[in-house]
């Protein structure tokens, strides 16, 4: 729409500088709503998570048997909520560029922090009896939800680190401003890969947790352990034999 807009008012005898306006006032409220679309999704994370109305929720959070219930709130919180303020913030702040840039920065960071505090809550979880949910071991990496999380986080890191480079140690790096203005594209489009990619593993997470693909009552996409799941592609062979047979029923 405002794409056809601009079209129509340069060609027309309007000042094109108020249709910038209303382009720039769009882009500002689409910011606005995302961030708080984000922040809702966190609210109705933790509301999930606390709740014990019944087996469709989650029950609490703690450290001990209830610490995998840390991970869905850690990285929607950091991959959603702290990713989206910080790729919004340089449409919003009315600071002067560095300032948004440490802005940026700080964000992310945070973002990084809620991915490591997130992966630990669920490795811990199912590699240690003393804080699984069912008090015993349990499979990792098994799932379409891990894969679409391991492409968004190595993306989203690849392009922090990159991105920190580039734009905040170029000084003591020594990159170019023509290396920065190069790479900039590529930042933006990998920020945006790892956050739609982001959104799909959170989704994904979502409906592993409350439902799976079985097999005569089994989990499909699972395997027992019994003890911690240190090596998950030694198991990969079990899961495309059980999709291969809940495909065939």
């Amino acid at each position: 729409f405002f794409f056809t807009s601009l079209l129509f008012f340069e060609n027309s005898r309007l000042d094109f500088a108020f249709v910038t306006t209303m382009v720039t006032g769009a882009r500002f409220i689409a910011a606005i709503l995302a961030i708080i679309s984000a922040l809702v999704a966190v609210i109705l994370t933790v509301y999930w998570v606390y709740s014990d109305f019944d087996t469709s929720y989650l029950g609490g959070l703690n450290t001990n048997h209830l610490l995998f219930n840390w991970h869905p709130v850690l990285m929607v919180s950091g991959m959603i909520l702290c990713a989206i303020s910080s790729l919004m913030s340089f449409r919003i702040l009315p600071f002067e560029k560095l300032i948004k840039k440490y802005i940026h920065a700080t964000l992310h960071t945070l973002t990084i922090a809620c991915i490591c505090l997130g992966l630990t809550a669920v490795f811990q979880s199912n590699n240690n009896p003393s804080t699984s949910t069912d008090d015993g071991y349990a499979a990792n990496l098994y799932s379409l939800h891990s894969c679409l999380g391991l492409l968004a986080i190595i993306v989203y890191g690849a392009n922090y680190f990159l991105g920190f480079a580039n734009f905040l140690l170029f000084k003591t790096l020594n990159i170019s401003q023509d290396i920065k203005a190069a790479f900039m594209p590529y930042h933006i489009f990998l920020g945006l890969c790892a956050l739609f990619a982001a959104v799909f593993a959170v989704e994904t997470g979502i409906m592993e947790v409350t439902s799976e693909l079985t097999v005569d009552g089994n989990s499909a996409c699972s395997y027992s352990v019994t003890s911690a799941d240190l090596n998950p592609a030694l198991h990969y062979n079990i899961i495309a034999g059980n999709v291969y047979l809940s495909c065939l029923l």
